[in-house]
């Protein structure tokens, strides 16, 4: 049975952790420090600004625990802020040898994730929360990536089933993890996962599942509509109404605003149904305003981190007002994506064909990764061996399962 753990309660946390995901240099750190005593929430009543500030005091906190040598509060405490808010997460695979001790208490590096992994039950809450943020980093590092990914998604498919036969895990009052725990969020970590690999039809799926549990999880159906939009796989109608409803849930100074801003711009011009030129001009001055504020409240950006659907917005809109120039209220703008597809690769050696120059070749039992030949597979058998086993019982399970539906009476 999975173990019940119980932090204390979630309470209002001063802010510590500037969020960038990946590798630092010495500018990063810095600035991370240097913003180590900001909080954000003073400069807005938007929720999602007290939560942030909570999530980065919490991970803070989990780090400082780690370090001293108590993985298992640790373990907890970082899996709450990063259900909380992933954002507060700054997290480095290796940590470099000229970083000092002080820098060292913000960051989760892969070596500490490990300790953490290793001393945690398999069976617990924490320990599942860390496979997910292991495979959010490190989901689209070639050959590996593709295993971290199917171990966490696995794992998020059990912590559902489990809260679903008791959904006391998920009562506030409880305060597991921080009163984070939930399906909605699980199964949109579970979303996100699916995109890292392309799959954006379960992504979907998953979204809505969430939806359904929380029809006003707008976290979920801003992710959703991103999909619909980007990819056209609804009408512009249909996208337009959800990013209309998106702002109307939405906080004023929620940092979603400037996409769901762009996508109406760019809906509105799709289909002239929708409104006017001006209408498209209305909802881009909005956009422009969203960027300004976000700036305002979580630090200036780069120019080239636009997000993509503010530039379709813009080079659309251009081609109706050639003069749009938004360089010169914004200084730059940050989009963090998990919509990058994990390169295909040897789960061994990181090889993109085989030896002949052919495609991969597909473990056979849990047709879950691939090898570039016998000597890879063979190789690293002692190493897969057991997840393969959880995988193919997980795949024989869903083929009992469809044959299921498709012979039992109607």
């Amino acid at each position: 049975s999975i173990i019940m753990e119980k932090p204390p309660p979630r309470q209002q946390w001063s802010s510590l952790l500037h969020n960038e995901h990946g590798h630092s240099d010495g500018k990063d750190l810095a600035s991370t420090v240097s913003r180590a005593h900001e909080r954000i929430s003073t400069k807005t009543s938007d929720p999602q600004a007290a939560d942030f500030d909570e999530a980065k005091l919490l991970f803070a906190q989990g780090i400082a625990c780690a370090r001293s040598g108590d993985l298992e509060t640790g373990a907890v405490q970082i899996s709450s802020a990063y259900l909380l808010d992933g954002r507060s997460i700054k997290f480095l695979a290796k940590m470099a040898h000229d970083i000092g001790a002080s820098e060292k208490n913000y960051i989760l590096d892969g070596k500490l994730l490990t300790d953490m992994l290793e001393n945690e039950s398999p069976t617990s809450f924490s320990c599942t929360i860390l496979h997910i943020l292991l495979a959010s980093f490190l989901g689209s590092t070639p050959g590996h990536g593709q295993e971290l990914i199917a171990v966490a998604m696995v794992r998020i498919d059990q912590l559902v089933t489990c809260i679903q036969k008791n959904q006391e895990i998920e009562d506030p009052s409880k305060h597991i993890l921080g009163g984070c725990l939930t399906r909605k969020a699980l199964l949109y970590q579970k979303s996100s996962l699916q995109m890292a690999l392309g799959d954006f039809k379960n992504a979907m799926r998953s979204l809505t599942n969430a939806l359904k549990i929380d029809e006003f999880y707008t976290q979920a159906r801003e992710s959703r509509a991103c999909i619909w939009g980007s990819r056209n796989l609804r009408s512009d109608k249909t996208v337009h109404a959800e990013w209309k409803r998106v702002i109307n849930e939405n906080h004023v100074d929620n940092r979603g605003n400037e996409v769901a801003y762009a996508f109406l711009v760019l809906t509105t011009l799709s289909d002239s149904s929708l409104g006017t030129v001006g209408d498209a001009r209305a909802w881009y001055d909005k956009m422009v305003a969203a960027i300004v504020r976000k700036d305002e409240i979580y630090g200036k950006r780069r120019q080239d981190e636009l997000p993509s659907a503010v530039l379709s917005a813009q080079s659309k809109l251009n081609e109706y007002h050639g003069d749009l120039n938004i360089w010169d209220s914004i200084a730059g703008i940050e989009r963090i994506t998990v919509c990058e597809k994990t390169r295909q690769a040897c789960l061994k050696c990181g090889a993109t064909e085989t030896v002949e120059g052919k495609r991969l070749n597909q473990c056979a039992q849990c047709k879950a990764v691939n090898y570039c030949g016998r000597e890879c597979q063979v190789a690293d058998w002692k190493e897969h061996k057991k997840l393969c086993k959880i995988l193919k019982k997980g795949n024989d399970e869903q083929k009992k399962n469809d044959v299921s539906k498709v012979t039992s009476p109607r």
